[in-house]
């Protein structure tokens, strides 16, 4: 099994868009992560994000690319800032395939932690520089493993 952490990406400010919709910038982020994802064959079988507008429009962009949009859905959980991971741990022990989480820097990186080695305050992957940057966990039960990580600036625009 995958499990795909996705930071969301470019968001225009408040002041651009009060419901702060992804930029150009995030249009095309989520676009080559999608494209490139499925050219690789990603296909899961949920994509998850939180309730705000930027991580909606992460997750519905690189679904598009996927050929994946019936697989979206919001995390029926919170997943900002603080908000405790067992909830999505759960939810990934009883996946029937891969799940794809798009959301926020400090959820997914203590998902990221709590998988690989069982503890979320154990720092073991970095989402920087900036937004639309991507990890793929792979395993089962206690043993999992990061096969990849992706950057925006891994590949020209």
């Amino acid at each position: 099994m995958k499990v795909y952490l996705v930071h969301h990406v470019d968001a225009l400010s408040a002041a651009q868009d009060p419901q702060r919709h992804i930029s150009p910038m995030g249009c095309d982020q989520a676009d080559r992560l999608g494209a490139r994802w499925r050219a690789m064959g990603v296909y899961p079988v949920r994509i998850l994000h939180s309730e705000l507008q930027w991580s909606i429009d992460t997750a519905v962009r690189i679904a598009a690319k996927l050929g994946a949009s019936d697989k979206v859905a919001k995390a029926a959980y919170p997943i900002n800032t603080g908000d405790p991971v067992e909830p999505f741990m759960a939810e990934i022990a009883s996946a029937n395939g891969d799940i794809m989480m798009c959301g926020h820097v400090d959820y997914l990186l203590r998902s990221a932690s709590k998988l690989v080695c069982g503890d979320e305050k154990c720092k073991v992957v970095e989402f920087k520089p900036g937004n639309g940057a991507a990890v793929c966990i792979e395993g089962k039960g206690d043993q999992w493993a990061i096969t990849y990580a992706w950057r925006q600036d891994h590949a020209p625009g």
